[in-house]
């Protein structure tokens, strides 16, 4: 599991107890560059209709469509490859790393650091933690007072990830597809939150393995199974294995 592993000096710690909570300014970055790279409408439609193809449409007045929608923007933000091959994200950075350059120049003003409409020169480990995230379809495996155990059921790998939060309605044993941010020595979650049926473990493990077995990527199985639960919201009549069975 991905624990702390360094102590940091008091100093270091007093400072970080000074800022707000990493979840917070997580947050904050995050709607900061969906305000930046979403804005464009045209953009964001192309975007919502490659995103739909493989995972399947929902609609406003579906159950999922609040937690999907978080996940697109997300995705737009730190996943997808614009057309000139580069994702929003990095953009971001890259023009940070810039802006840094230019501070540095004689004569530069004291706040050419910062962008007015994208990432400042604080934000740089955060938004490399997204940019580097991991997403993925997990077990919840426990849950305690500020922490959620997981297991990655396409890689094996366990994660403690910080969750100061309730999560209503969540249970040990759930499946869903998350995303994880790794930040100063610990483990956050993202936005992306798509919840997949008990019931259906055993099915989504073994078409995952099948998937992967056949050379499909991890994104391959987790949009297939995103399609799956998309189909499952309106079949709510039909046992959930079946219809991850159906789509497999």
């Amino acid at each position: 599991m991905i624990q702390p592993v360094i102590q940091p000096p008091a100093a270091e710690t007093a400072e970080r107890a000074a800022r707000p909570p990493v979840q917070a300014r997580l947050e904050r970055v995050l709607d900061g560059l969906i305000a930046q790279h979403a804005a464009d409408p045209t953009r964001a439609a192309a975007a919502r209709q490659q995103y739909e193809a493989r995972r399947g449409k929902v609609h406003q007045d579906d159950e999922l469509w609040e937690a999907w929608s978080a996940a697109f923007v997300e995705w737009l933000v730190v996943e997808r490859v614009d057309e000139d091959g580069v994702v929003p994200i990095m953009r971001s950075l890259q023009e940070l790393g810039r802006q840094g350059v230019a501070a540095d120049e004689p004569g530069a003003a004291p706040e050419s650091s910062a962008s007015a409409r994208g990432l400042r020169a604080e934000d740089h480990a955060l938004a490399t933690a997204l940019l580097t995230s991991h997403r993925s379809l997990f077990e919840i495996r426990q849950m305690d007072r500020g922490r959620v155990e997981l297991l990655d059921l396409l890689g094996g790998g366990e994660f403690s990830v910080v969750e100061p939060r309730a999560l209503v309605g969540v249970e040990v044993g759930d499946v869903a597809e998350l995303r994880l941010c790794g930040i100063e020595d610990e483990v956050y979650f993202g936005r992306t939150f798509i919840y997949h049926p008990r019931s259906a473990r055993g099915v989504i493990v073994e078409q995952a393995s099948a998937m992967l077995g056949r050379g499909s990527s991890r994104r391959d199985v987790i949009d297939r199974m995103a399609s799956s639960r998309v189909t499952l919201s309106r079949y709510r009549h039909v046992p959930a294995a079946r219809v991850y069975e159906r789509m497999g």
